[in-house]
C-alpha cells in the first residue's frame, strides 16, 4: 500500500460509540494500531486494504490484533482517516460503515 499517508483522524459517532464501549485491552490495542496506521501504514500486522465490492467512496480496513479478530474500517479524505467502526471480523464484514 504504498502513497497512503495519514496525518490525522476524524471520528464518526458510531465509531465514538463503539470505541466507548471496549475493554481497556481493546482501546489500547486500537490506539496503537492507529499509531502504526499514521506512522507505517505498509506496517504487516495491519493487514491494511480495500474492500472489495462496496460502493464509493472507498473502505479501507485494518486489524487491531494479529489474529484479526478487531478491525477498524475508515474513508481516506486527503490525508484524513475517517474513522467509521471498530468492532469484531464478523460484525465488520457485515456492516463496514
Amino acid at each position: 500500500m504504498t502513497g497512503i499517508r495519514i496525518e490525522n483522524f476524524s471520528y464518526s459517532a458510531r465509531f465514538q460509540a463503539e470505541f466507548k464501549a471496549l475493554s481497556d485491552d481493546a482501546k489500547k490495542a486500537c490506539i496503537e494500531a492507529l499509531k502504526t496506521l499514521q506512522s507505517h501504514p505498509q506496517a504487516k500486522s495491519l493487514r491494511l486494504h480495500m474492500l472489495k465490492g462496496m460502493p464509493k467512496p472507498t473502505i479501507w480496513k485494518i486489524d487491531v490484533y494479529t489474529n484479526h479478530s478487531w478491525q477498524v474500517t475508515f474513508e481516506l479524505v486527503g490525508t484524513t482517516a475517517e474513522l467509521k467502526r471498530i468492532g469484531t471480523h464478523k460484525a465488520i464484514d457485515r456492516d463496514p460503515r
